[in-house]
């Protein structure tokens, strides 16, 4: 019995004697230590913990460490402590913690269990923080501009959220965003609105009201979210993301209403590592870039196909003027008192042999995207001015063709020269062509009243397009020297059965009389629609109720000879 008392009490003291050794390792320790009991409450650490998290001890004294862990970590960790408490075996765990001020840092966490008597079990754990040092951290993976973490962190995090998703069976959702026309905002109010537009969207994503997500700034105007969640979760952070474009940006005194697009990709459905998720979500956002913009896509394997096909129908873009495949059609503009027609918009068609009657709306974007449209449109100011000569020549007078110049066209300070050459190359009044611009064009003031008025001063007539639906200001309908505004197709289409919609157009009407504009409505596909644009003024309109866009020789055959 003596012995074994004995014994007993040589067991606490070697026990005891561990325990103060483990305490040491604690404070002496380069790195970040704490002492946790098998609840997980913290009951030591030394300063690394202090460097690393920025926690003091007392803040964290007390605290649980399952506190600073997303839920599904913390039950990971806690298997992990309970394996340790049944095997006596020290256990390595990576995972992300957060800091004091909110921030994921990925860290390796080394379990040790130690016994101080034989009643009174406690952790030592060691924290590593697998990015290097928190200085270098920050700024290795940390976005200079907005604060966010960086492509470098996204791939990184990445990895290691796969292998925590793989082992709890657990998928995450990617959404790659784009800011829609951000690259023509940051050219026309300069780099510093640019700039911040990208901070504030970055305050938006991070106020998101959603569990367990993460917010990347990954290029220009590009951003990543990376939300752990079902499938109800992923959808619901769709819809957020989305609603959080919705307020205007307000810069110098003007709001400026910015889309998103959004891709999606899920994991492990659209993929297993992180290259092939952000791959497809890509691919999804290029679907919704090319459908409109503005919402948000699901990525699914057939866009793959679709997405080759896209790069194919580029390359064959690039020749299709020099292998005569771009068209020209026209579209009458029709007098709705007199029912005569005077003037007409040239519309822009592509026949190719692969891929048949493209849409505009498929081709288009992708010339403006790739500096294609720039030939394109000299091409097309060429075409119309050479088939008015035709016309002309032939003893067709008194009427106007509306050529439609993109934004990426407008932008080149060349324009007016070019077009006053094409006028005299052809031997053409000014007053035979009007030069059709959107209404987002108009933001920039500066270079866009200048080039205007260059074109006033040759006599070209200016008309504003999809008017409405832009950046509608009195200001600049006041500066510019325009001559008609185009009200768009979206105020005509359910004109007989909205209210709203009559207002508005009855609205734009009445202003554009009082300013001395011509006013044209887009998209009349319905007699009552034309019975109802008559009884409000309107002095012409175009759209499939009069004619459809058709091609030159059909242009001559109705109306000219």
């Amino acid at each position: 019995m003596t012995k074994d008392v004995t014994e007993l009490e040589m067991g606490k003291k070697v026990l005891l004697e561990s325990n103060k050794a483990y305490e040491a390792l604690v404070q002496r320790h380069i790195g970040a230590v704490m002492s946790i009991d098998v609840s997980g409450n913290i009951l030591s650490m030394n300063e690394s913990v202090n460097d690393l998290l920025l926690y003091k001890e007392n803040e964290l004294k007390s605290r649980s460490i399952f506190n600073l862990m997303e839920k599904h970590t913390a039950q990971d960790f806690q298997l992990l402590l309970n394996k340790s408490l049944v095997s006596h075996q020290d256990q390595t765990f990576s995972c992300y913690v957060y800091n004091r001020i909110g921030e994921k840092i990925f860290v390796s966490i080394h379990i040790m269990l130690v016994a101080v008597d034989i009643n009174i079990k406690r952790f030592f754990i060691t924290i590593q923080n697998i990015n290097k040092s928190a200085v270098e951290n920050r700024f290795a993976l940390h976005d200079e501009l907005t604060g966010l973490w960086n492509q470098h962190a996204l791939l990184e995090h990445m990895k290691m959220l796969i292998l925590e998703a793989k082992k709890a069976n657990r998928q995450f959702a990617i959404y790659y965003i784009d800011l829609d026309r951000f690259k023509y905002f940051n050219d026309i109010l300069g780099k510093q609105a640019g700039d911040e537009i990208l901070k504030r969207t970055a305050q938006r994503l991070q106020r998101l009201n959603l569990d367990d997500f993460q917010v990347y700034h990954v290029n220009s105007d590009r951003f990543i979210i990376i939300l752990n969640g079902n499938q109800d979760d992923i959808e619901k952070g769709a819809v957020l993301i989305s609603a959080i474009f919705n307020e205007p940006f307000q810069i110098e005194e003007e709001d400026y209403i910015i889309a998103s697009s959004i891709g999606i990709s899920i994991y492990p459905n659209d993929g297993e590592d992180e290259e092939t998720l952000i791959k497809h979500a890509d691919t999804a956002l290029s679907q919704v870039k090319d459908s409109g913009k503005g919402h948000y896509r699901f990525y699914s394997s057939r866009m793959d196909v679709e997405f080759q096909q896209y790069i194919l129908m580029g390359k064959h873009l690039r020749r299709a003027i020099e292998k005569n495949e771009l068209m020209i059609h026209y579209q009458p503009q029709v007098d709705l008192k007199s029912g005569e027609i005077e003037s007409f918009e040239a519309l822009l068609r592509w026949n190719n042999p692969k891929f048949g009657n493209v849409s505009p709306l498929k081709f288009i974007p992708f010339a403006e995207e790739t500096g294609l449209i720039i030939p394109i449109g000299e091409w097309v100011i060429d075409t119309v001015c050479k088939k008015v000569k035709e016309w002309q020549e032939r003893g067709a007078v008194d009427f106007r063709v509306a050529i439609n110049i993109s934004p990426k066209q407008f932008k080149a300070p060349y324009l007016p020269k070019l077009i006053h050459q094409t006028l005299r190359k052809y031997d053409l009044p000014a007053s035979a062509i009007e030069i059709e611009i959107t209404e987002t064009m108009m933001m920039d003031i500066g270079n866009v009243l200048n080039i205007l008025q260059e074109l006033k001063d040759l006599g070209i007539k200016i008309s504003v397009d999809d008017f409405g639906t832009g950046y509608s200001s009195l200001n600049y309908i006041k500066k510019f020297p325009i001559d008609i505004l185009k009200i768009d197709q979206s105020f005509i289409r359910e004109l007989n059965i909205s209210q709203k919609d009559v207002a508005i157009t009855k609205t734009i009407i009445h202003l554009a009389h009082h300013l001395d504009l011509e006013v044209i409505a887009e998209g009349v596909e319905e007699q009552e629609q034309v019975k109802l644009l008559q009884s409000l003024n309107c002095q012409k309109a175009q759209g499939y109720y009069f004619s459809r866009p058709v091609s030159a020789e059909e242009i001559e055959h109705r109306y000219f000879y």
